[in-house]
């Protein structure tokens, strides 16, 4: 039994009980979103708590918006940036697809 969560957890593959509506299809691997989330960190942190101050807004904590998102909302998010402070970050669609499952796994 562990070993398959292990697989699981190790495949972004764990159901993250949000509708999968993304064109990316879920089909992420949590492993290369975790390597391509360290551009992320610089401003949301390690721990997905927000890390920096920007223009006197501070980052989102993405332990308490990741959640509340559907697939099709991050990707949105990542690909096309938010507000003025977040631009896109990725537009290959399984790198899209990686960073989600990254953050599935890591933020649920």
């Amino acid at each position: 039994m562990l070993t398959l969560l292990f697989m699981v957890a190790c495949t972004g593959t764990a159901d993250s009980g949000k509708t999968d509506d993304s064109s990316t299809g879920g089909g992420g691997d949590a492993t290369n979103g975790e390597a391509l989330f360290g551009s992320c960190a610089g401003c949301h942190g390690a721990d997905g708590t927000g890390g920096i101050d920007i223009g006197g807004t501070p980052s989102t904590d993405l332990t308490v918006s990741v959640p509340a998102k559907t697939d099709a909302e991050l990707e949105d998010i990542i690909k096309n940036g938010y507000g003025y402070a977040m631009p896109g970050q990725y537009s290959d669609a399984q790198e899209i697809a990686d960073v989600i499952a990254y953050l599935r796994l890591t933020f649920p």
